[in-house]
C-alpha cells in the first residue's frame, strides 16, 4: 500500500461530484457538465458503475435535469423529447387529432385518395437515316 499523500490526488471528489450533480439537476447534459469541471466524459459513468452510492445520485440528477429540459404541456414534449407525462401526452393526443380532422378534408369525406390520370405516351415511329434518304429521294 502507498504512503498517504503519494499518487495522483483524485480530481472528481466529493466537491467536484456535488457540483457536478448540481449542474446535471439544473439542466445541463452530463458531457456539458464534465467538459465545465475538466473531467473526462466518461469519468461520472464509470464512478456510477462503480459507486453504488453514486449511481442513485447520478440518476436523480439526470431526471431532474430532463425535467429542465423538456417543454411539458406540448406536442414536441412527447415527440422530440419521449416525454410521457400526462401533460405531454394529451397535448400529443390534441394535436395528432387536430391534424387528423385538418387532412380529412383535403381527402374527401370518405377519406379516400383523389387519383389522378397519367398521360399515354404515345408510339413514335423510328427514324432512321435509310428512312430519310428515302423521302428525299
Amino acid at each position: 500500500m502507498t504512503a498517504p499523500g503519494r499518487g495522483r490526488p483524485p480530481i472528481f471528489d466529493d466537491a467536484a461530484q456535488d457540483e457536478f450533480l448540481r449542474l446535471v439537476a439544473s439542466g445541463v447534459r452530463v458531457g456539458e457538465a464534465a467538459d465545465k469541471l475538466g473531467i473526462s466524459r466518461r469519468t461520472p459513468t464509470q464512478l456510477a458503475t462503480r459507486n453504488p452510492g453514486f449511481a442513485p445520485r447520478l440518476a436523480a440528477a439526470k431526471a431532474a435535469g430532463r425535467d429542465h429540459r423538456v417543454p411539458h404541456g406540448t406536442a414536441g414534449g412527447y415527440n422530440n423529447h419521449r416525454c410521457r407525462c400526462r401533460r405531454c401526452t394529451a397535448a400529443a393526443t390534441a394535436a395528432r387529432s387536430k391534424h387528423r380532422a385538418e387532412s380529412v378534408g383535403h381527402d374527401g369525406p370518405d377519406r379516400t385518395a383523389h387519383i389522378h390520370p397519367l398521360p399515354i405516351p404515345q408510339p413514335h415511329t423510328a427514324t432512321t437515316k435509310f428512312a430519310v434518304l428515302a423521302d428525299v429521294g
